[in-house]
C-alpha cells in the first residue's frame, strides 16, 4: 500500500494593521525568503496550543509557532480572502525558500489569486512549524527499505522506527496524539480570528480536503465558500478500498492507451504487458547500483514488482507524467539501462528530497483517523483480486502498516477514538468539488460520496488529469474563478467542454 502524500495553497487579507496587532496570538516578523519586487507578501507566526482543551489525556504542553504568508492581491482585491490548505498530511505549504516561488508563479498565471488575498500557512506538525515533531528514525532507515525485497524485514524497520520515534517524543514533552484533523480545524479557526475577517474562502488539496471537511463541521461561521480539489471524505474506507482505487487508476491509462491509435500501435497490450514485467521483476528484481544519496559511494537498490508499481503509481499524479507511464512501462519491460538508471535515481531523489514533509504527523493522523476505522486484512486481502497488484499481498503492506500505527499508538498515553472522525460532513456552504478521471489516490467517487452530504455543492471530474486539479488544469482554475465570484450559481463556463485526455509520449529508443 502506497501512502503517498498529498500537495499545497492557502490565502491572504488585507488588513488594517492594528486590527492584527490587537491579537498577540498572531505576531508579524520578516518574511524568511525573497519575493519578487512584484509581490506584496507579509509574513507572520501564530502561536496555539500543542493540545487542546477538548484532547483530556495530557496536560497543557507545549505551544507551536505556525508560519504564516499572506499574499497580496492588492488594488482592487476582494474583501474574502482565500485560505490554502495543504495535503499529505504532513506536506507543508511549499513556504521555505527553496520552494516558495511555485506561489509567485501560480499567481501570475491564474486570475483568481490575484482578485483575493492568498494566506498561506504550515499546519501543525509540517514544514516550518517550531517547533516541529518529526521522525528522524524513519527517515534514517528510509534508503534502507528502498535496498531490500524481504517484506518482513521493512515492516520491523519501520514497526520499531515509529516506536522509537513517539517514546522520543513524549520524552521530549510533545504530544504526538494531539496532531489530528480537528485539532488542526482549532488552529485554522485561530488564524481566522486573529485576522479578524469577516469570512473567508477555504482551499483545500488533497489531505488539505479532509481538514476542510472537517473545519465546516467544527467552524461553519468563519466560511463563505469552498474548494475541494482532489477529496478524500472521512467516510471513505481509504485503506481498504486502495487496491481498488489503484487498479482502476491503472486501467484508466491502459484503456485510454488503447483508444488512442498512435498509443496502441507502440504499446500494444500494455496492461498485459506490465502485469507479465511485474511477476518478472517480482521472480527476479533487477538489482542496481546507483550513487548514494549523500554522494559517498553507492547503494544497491532492488527494482521487484511492489517497486515499479510504487514509481508508477506516483507517475499517476500529475498530467505531464500520466502521459509518459507507457513510456516508462516500455523501456523498463524492454530492459533500457540509461533510461532505468535514470528514472530510479529521479525516484529516488523525490522518495528522499521532502525535507518539508512531516512524517510524525502522517503517522498521527492515519493512525487516529484512518486505521481503527479500516479492516487491514480486508485491504490486503482486497490485492489478491487485481493480477497487477497480487504482489502487494505477498508484502503485506496494509498489514505492516497497521502494525506500525500499533506501536505507535502504544508509546502514546491513550487515546480515545472519535466516531466522527469516519462520519460524513453534512453542510449547507456551497462548495465546489473537482476531480481528475486519473487520480490514483482520491478517485472521483470520493468526491462524490462527499458531495452527497453537501447541499450546496458543484461537482466536476476533468479528463486526463490525476491528483491535483487546479494544479494542472487552466479550465478549473476558471471555474474556481466564477466559483467564488458567485459561490451559489452552477459552474457553466465554455471551457469545460474542452477537456481532452492524456497525449502518450513516444518510446525512447
Amino acid at each position: 500500500m502506497r501512502f503517498v502524500s498529498w500537495f499545497p495553497l492557502l490565502v491572504v487579507l488585507a488588513l488594517p494593521s492594528a486590527a492584527r496587532a490587537e491579537n498577540s496570538a498572531l505576531a508579524e516578523v520578516d518574511c524568511w525568503f525573497e519575493a519578487p519586487a512584484h509581490v506584496t507578501v507579509e509574513c507572520y507566526r501564530l502561536t496555539v496550543p500543542e493540545t487542546r482543551d477538548f484532547d483530556l489525556s495530557v496536560g497543557p504542553g507545549q505551544t507551536l509557532s505556525l508560519p504564516v504568508a499572506i499574499i497580496r492581491a492588492g488594488k482592487g482585491a476582494r474583501p474574502d480572502p482565500v485560505v490554502y490548505l495543504a495535503g499529505g498530511p504532513g506536506d507543508g505549504a511549499w513556504l521555505d525558500p527553496d520552494r516558495v516561488e511555485w506561489w509567485w508563479e501560480f499567481v501570475a498565471n491564474t486570475e483568481w489569486p490575484r482578485q483575493r488575498d492568498l494566506i498561506l500557512y504550515d499546519q501543525r506538525g509540517s514544514g516550518l512549524v517550531e517547533p516541529r515533531i518529526d521522525c528522524q528514525e524513519l527517515e534514517v532507515i528510509a534508503l534502507d527499505l528502498l535496498t531490500t525485497s524481504d517484506a518482513a524485514l521493512a515492516a520491523k524497520l519501520q514497526r520499531e522506527a515509529a516506536a522509537a520515534c513517539a517514546k522520543r517524543l513524549v520524552e521530549e514533552g510533545h504530544n504526538p496524539g494531539a496532531y489530528t484533523s480537528r485539532d488542526s480545524a482549532a488552529d485554522l479557526h485561530d488564524l481566522f480570528q486573529a485576522l479578524n475577517v469577516p469570512a473567508w474562502n477555504v482551499y483545500g488539496l488533497s489531505y488539505g480536503t479532509r481538514l476542510g471537511l472537517e473545519y465546516m463541521r467544527q467552524y461553519p461561521d468563519d466560511i463563505r465558500s469552498v474548494i475541494l480539489d482532489s477529496v478524500i471524505p472521512p467516510e471513505a474506507q481509504f485503506l481498504e478500498g486502495d487496491a481498488a482505487v489503484t487498479d482502476r487508476a491503472f486501467r484508466m491509462v491502459f484503456d485510454a492507451c488503447a483508444q488512442e491509435g498512435p498509443c496502441r500501435i507502440r504499446y500494444p497490450d500494455l496492461g498485459a504487458r506490465l502485469t507479465a514485467l511485474v511477476q518478472r521483476l517480482d521472480a527476479e528484481p533487477l538489482i542496481l547500483a546507483r550513487p548514494h544519496p549523500d554522494g559517498d559511494g553507492s547503494v544497491k537498490i532492488v527494482v521487484d514488482g511492489n517497486f515499479l508499481i510504487g514509481r508508477l503509481f506516483t507517475l499517476l499524479y500529475n498530467r505531464a507524467d500520466i502521459e509518459i507511464v507507457p513510456q516508462v512501462i516500455d523501456f523498463y519491460d524492454r530492459g533500457v539501462e540509461a533510461e532505468i538508471a535514470r528514472d530510479v535515481d529521479e525516484y529516488i531523489a523525490d522518495y528522499l528530497g521532502r525535507a518539508d514533509f512531516g512524517d510524525a504527523m502522517f503517522l498521527g493522523v492515519h493512525c487516529q483517523e484512518e486505521v481503527p476505522f479500516n479492516d487491514m486484512a480486508k485491504a490486503l486481502s482486497a490485492y489478491r483480486r487485481y493480477p497487477l497488484l497480487a504482489g502487494l499481498a505477498v508484502g503485506g503492506e496494509s498489514e505492516s502498516f497497521a502494525e506500525t500505527c500499533a506501536a505507535w499508538r502504544a508509546a502514546l498515553p491513550p487515546q480515545p477514538l472519535r466516531a466522527s472522525d469516519n462520519e460524513p460532513v453534512t453542510s449547507e456552504l456551497p462548495t465546489l468539488l473537482l476531480s481528475g478521471l486519473y487520480d490514483p489516490v482520491t478517485p472521483p467517487a470520493f468526491a462524490r460520496m462527499a458531495a452527497a452530504h453537501l447541499v450546496n455543492s458543484y461537482y466536476l471530474e476533468f479528463d486526463g488529469i490525476g491528483h491535483d486539479v487546479l494544479g494542472n488544469d487552466a479550465c478549473a482554475n476558471v471555474i474556481a474563478r466564477d466559483f467564488l465570484e458567485r459561490p451559489r450559481s452552477p459552474p457553466r463556463n465554455i471551457c469545460l467542454g474542452a477537456s481532452i485526455p492524456p497525449d502518450f509520449a513516444k518510446p525512447v529508443r
